[in-house]
């Protein structure tokens, strides 16, 4: 009886959340700005070598313009795969998104 209820304690203890960890708004808004940046690259028609040069510049500015440390974003990354249910959402709101983008681009065509 008691391992019962060390286990229903346990499973119903709420995770917490480090303090560190970017929130899912964060991550879907640089997931977004990193697949922008390989449509970019992808666009230039460059040597795959040359092309992941461009990227890490461009990755780079998309660290720099959303003020986030590149470990932070790895180590968020990392935590969010390991919670597969928001991971789920944070790619299902990355695609909405880029759908979206596209949409907006084909109409303006």
């Amino acid at each position: 009886m008691l391992a019962v209820s060390f286990f229903v304690f346990s499973c119903s203890e709420k995770e917490e959340v480090p303090e560190w960890l970017l929130s899912e708004a964060q991550m879907v808004e640089l997931l977004v700005d990193f697949r922008v940046a390989e449509g970019k690259v992808a666009n230039l028609n460059i040597k795959n070598d040359s092309g992941a040069v461009v990227f890490k510049i461009l990755e780079r500015k998309v660290f720099e313009a959303h003020q986030i440390d590149t470990t932070i974003y790895k180590n968020s990354y990392q935590y969010y795969i390991l919670h597969p249910e928001k991971a789920v959402g944070i790619f299902d709101a990355v695609l909405d998104s880029l759908n979206s983008m596209q949409r907006e681009i084909a109409a303006g065509n």
